[in-house]
């Protein structure tokens, strides 16, 4: 563009004040008319200034320039000249296409700047900068803890990505912050996941009854915190933290109970055995008082028939007698497993023996 004005300080102003880059300025000696074909005129300081542009349409021109805030006084053509009244109807267009304009660009960038607000101001979210604050605590903490027990690439590792979460804190990149923060977790996870399992000590529970140890409380603790930070923003939660995403704080219960119930599970065949032991002793003593009260029926009522019955209960009772006794040192060597065995069974025929020989009719 060629502005008509003798000092360059001038021109350099006129271009500055509507925030057009300069790159060189350059005096133009020829005719103006030589330059281009549109022109319009400008008023600064009670002097009219006229301004040559390259364009080939007036109408263009006016609008381009009335929209980067240059107040046209007059535009025309050196080569098709128009009539007043047109050259007002241009410059009312141009004016009013430059305010719509304006209007589109003030609502766009409200809108974004609405957008970035609501990420601070949403209620789902507490509130960014306090959550980013947490974050760093929980690096801080971590680190501590486990310190000497991190490997080099890790403490790295972590430690980038802290200082990433400083640069983005200020920002509005949300959803940026949100993925450095999950990041971040992951990594406190997998540091937490060794220095717990390096101080588990089994013996160490909550209670007498229970397998779980007070270390399975602590990670279990810190692991749901991380889960609420997590889902507070709206970031992805792995599948293995899923209960404490849907559940809450009552997923926690429900693991320590699976835990305590898969121990009671695996001594169920212990508990079964025990109480067949006990249903079995309690039909030893039962027939043992049939036997001990037929025998003694038939000792005194000489009845053939229940000497008979007597005797078979005498036979069943013995049996399981050695059943139980064979049973109750299962456990112990074979060798005197098989013994007592042998000696039950001789005991049985000797016993059997001596009540034909005696009590026989």
């Amino acid at each position: 563009m060629l502005v008509c004005a003798d000092a360059p300080l001038l021109v350099r102003k006129i271009l500055e004040e509507h925030t057009i880059l300069i790159l060189s300025l350059k005096e133009f000696t020829d005719d103006k008319k030589t330059f281009g074909d549109i022109y319009f005129t400008i008023n600064l300081n009670f002097q009219d200034i006229d301004i040559v542009t390259k364009y080939t349409d007036i109408q263009e021109a006016c609008n381009f320039f009335t929209f980067i805030g240059f107040d046209i006084a007059r535009i025309n053509s050196y080569s098709k000249p128009l009539s007043k009244k047109e050259i007002d109807a241009i410059i009312s267009h141009a004016q009013s296409d430059a305010a719509n304009k304006k209007t589109q660009v003030r609502e766009q960038i409200e809108k974004m700047e609405n957008e970035e607000k609501k990420v601070y101001e949403d209620v789902h979210l507490e509130s960014a900068k306090k959550i980013i604050s947490r974050v760093f605590e929980k690096i801080d903490e971590t680190t501590k803890r486990s310190a000497g027990a991190i490997s080099l690439q890790d403490t790295k590792k972590i430690k980038a990505l802290a200082d990433e979460l400083k640069k983005l804190r200020m920002g509005t990149n949300f959803e940026k912050i949100r993925e450095i923060i999950q990041e971040i977790f992951k990594m406190i996870e997998k540091i937490n996941d060794k220095r717990y399992a390096s101080i588990q000590n089994a013996n160490d529970t909550i209670s007498n009854e229970s397998l779980v140890t007070k270390v399975d409380v602590d990670k279990e603790l810190e692991r749901m915190e991380n889960v609420k930070i997590l889902k507070s923003l709206g970031a992805h939660i792995s599948l293995k933290n899923q209960d404490y995403a849907i559940f809450g704080s009552s997923a926690i219960f429900r693991k320590f109970l699976q835990k305590d119930f898969l121990l009671k599970v695996s001594n169920l065949w212990w508990l079964l055995y025990s109480l067949y032991d006990i249903t079995e002793f309690i039909v030893v003593i039962v027939i043992s008082l049939l036997w001990i009260y037929t025998l003694a029926n038939d000792i005194y009522l000489f009845s053939t028939n229940q000497f008979s019955f007597a005797f078979s209960l005498i036979s069943i009772g013995i049996r399981w007698i050695v059943i139980f006794a064979s049973r109750y040192f299962r456990n112990k060597s074979v060798g005197k497993l098989l013994l007592i065995i042998l000696i039950a069974i001789g005991l049985h025929y000797a016993l059997m023996w001596m009540i034909t020989a005696n009590f026989a009719l």
